[in-house]
């Protein structure tokens, strides 16, 4: 039984809570940037507008709470396009050599290790001084964030990278042949963290970091030390694997 007292006091912190929730701004404002550029006639008019849009509902950035304005600036709370567009700029599907300049340190503002490792390539000296290199979206596409895909991976390389053009066509493999490696890491990695967490949690720790350094110096591109470095974290989850496994075999 609830002393009136108390219920007094309930009745009293739910008045509040009302109360706040009429004043206080919400959380989900409003965004006119994403009600203009949903609409159907875009299909039409402007399919890529219209793509942009559907790439960028429910992906990993739009889940993450990252917004147009959050990479293309302007003003999301304006409903007339001349003011919205205010200090607007647009750096994907375009040719302007001086917008894809600045993708990486766009990109960078949430993935800075990514980027600390991206600015010692030379990608990234192609694209900074000539403004024709490749950038995030070239492999990671500018919306839905594809990432680590193989297929995807080699025909991005394959681009620039061929018999045609001379560019170290053999880049293509050596790509190849690492990103597998991470990717299979992958997979020994999780089942490692699940398997080792509670009683060799350093272990996990490690592995992890091993794990994350290796996926993110992938974006310097230099694969002679990719190359080492991805087999030695693939060799030391299998090591852990097959250990686990026997362990587990034991107790059988």
């Amino acid at each position: 039984m609830i002393k009136k007292k108390n219920l007094y006091g309930m009745l009293f912190v739910l008045v509040i809570i009302f109360f706040m929730g009429l004043t206080a701004p919400s959380v989900y404002a409003k965004d006119m940037c994403v009600d203009c550029h949903k609409n159907e006639k875009f299909r039409i008019q402007k399919k890529v507008l219209f793509d942009y849009y559907n790439n960028w509902k429910d992906s990993t950035h739009d889940l993450a709470g990252v917004t147009c304005t959050d990479c293309h600036r302007g003003d999301a709370t304006k409903s007339n396009k001349d003011a919205a567009h205010k200090g607007y700029f647009t750096f994907v599907g375009v040719t302007d050599k001086e917008s894809f300049k600045k993708i990486p340190q766009i990109c960078g503002k949430c993935h800075e290790e990514v980027l600390g490792n991206f600015v010692e390539s030379k990608h990234y000296r192609a694209l900074s001084e000539k403004g024709n290199g490749p950038h995030c979206a070239t492999c990671h596409g500018s919306m839905n964030v594809k990432v680590y895909y193989t297929s995807i991976i080699a025909k991005a390389c394959d681009d620039c990278h061929n018999e045609y053009t001379k560019n170290r066509p053999e880049v293509v493999g050596e790509a190849d042949k690492i990103l597998h490696r991470i990717n299979v890491s992958r997979a020994f990695r999780n089942w490692v963290t699940i398997h080792y967490s509670d009683k060799e949690p350093r272990t996990v720790k490690k592995i992890n970091e091993l794990y994350r350094n290796i996926t993110n110096a992938w974006h310097t591109f230099q694969f002679v030390k990719l190359d080492e470095k991805s087999l030695d974290l693939l060799n030391q989850l299998k090591s852990l694997v097959n250990r686990g496994l026997a362990e587990k075999k034991k107790k059988q």
